[in-house]
């Protein structure tokens, strides 16, 4: 479906287009915080992944020399001069016609070696008899194999995840620069929404939008700041509005989206200031309710009051923007 024919995509390529992918800063956390956090630079490897040549099976390290002239006709017979278990660093004694033993993950020096398979060699005390060639290399993972030192893990923009938390910790990387949390100003508003913490009444509703909409807030990466629930007075939450939009970086309101005849939203957020309202209900079930829009660089996603709606109207519009005030290179994937 192009976007001509997709009213979501096409609302959403409208409002993306007043808001600016960019970091407003950046800090540095640990890892153990940096879960679900964008990076504000690029991460390179700090060391060789593998950082050291090692072994992937079970038997013995030789010269490759002495392994490639075996065969069953010219079996090879070697000294196993010792063993190089998972931890040590040394190799000592090993050289042509000289053998060690290995398990899974022991150190192989520089040099030209191979590993052969504890099944196919026949070892009588110290010596052990070879009777199939083996290659340079083969059973041997090379340092540097997987990836080199200063070659790119992770790039600016990336969102971390836990297996990129892995890969970070893997690599002795235990602190990252990220994006600043954008603050996000969260409100609620008509004159029949109450706080859930006073008594319900019949013809009311209890606020529950501010506490699901901080929730994706926070999920998405941004610091969700409640700033109340404004009653149908539009002077009022105008003025309210503008006063907060001097302190956070972008603006969710849910509800009061037509008041008395009025496109109550609609007027509130080109009332905040240009570019204003870019987006205008979208066509699409329940998209009636959905105003988007910016004041200055600062966008504000106006979603339905019913929790359903205004939770995907979130998803598909307030998660996007927040990802490119996080400088996030790969956006949310838009939610039908």
């Amino acid at each position: 479906m192009s976007q001509k024919d997709d009213p979501v995509a096409a609302a959403l390529e409208r409002f993306l287009a007043v808001v600016p992918q960019s970091a407003s800063g950046t800090e540095r956390v640990p890892l153990s915080a940096a879960r679900g956090r964008v990076l504000a630079a690029d991460v390179t490897a700090a060391v060789d992944d593998p950082p050291y040549s090692r072994s992937i099976m079970e038997g013995y390290v030789l010269a490759s020399s002495d392994g490639a002239i075996a065969s069953t006709e010219q079996p090879v017979t070697l000294h196993v001069v010792g063993e190089i278990p998972v931890g040590s660093g040394e190799a000592k004694g090993l050289g042509p016609g000289k053998a060690m033993r290995v398990t899974t993950g022991s150190y192989i020096p520089n040099g030209d070696f191979a590993v052969v398979k504890q099944w196919d060699v026949t070892r009588e005390g110290d010596q052990i008899r070879l009777t199939r060639p083996v290659g340079k290399g083969e059973n041997i993972e090379i340092q540097g194999g997987d990836r080199k030192k200063g070659s790119l893990l992770l790039a600016k923009g990336h969102r971390i995840t836990p297996a990129d938390i892995f890969l970070l910790a893997s690599q002795g990387i235990l602190e990252v620069s990220v994006a600043k949390r954008p603050r996000v100003a969260i409100f609620s508003s008509g004159n029949e929404v109450i706080p859930p913490t006073e008594p319900f009444r019949i013809g009311a509703i209890w606020d529950c939008n501010s506490y699901g909409l901080s929730a994706l807030v926070d999920e998405a990466g941004g610091t969700p700041l409640f700033k109340g629930i404004i009653k149908d007075d539009f002077d009022f939450f105008a003025k309210r509005l503008k006063e907060v939009l001097a302190e956070v970086e972008m603006v969710v309101i849910s509800g009061g989206t037509a008041i008395g005849g009025r496109d109550f939203t609609v007027d509130l957020v080109n009332a905040a200031g240009a570019p204003g309202a870019v987006v205008k209900g979208v066509p699409m079930r329940s998209g009636k309710p959905l105003v988007l829009g910016a004041a200055g660089t600062k966008p504000i996603v106006c979603v339905a009051g019913h929790p359903p709606e205004a939770a995907r109207g979130f998803n598909l519009f307030g998660r996007p923007a927040l990802g490119r005030l996080l400088g996030e290179t790969v956006e949310a994937q838009t939610q039908k």
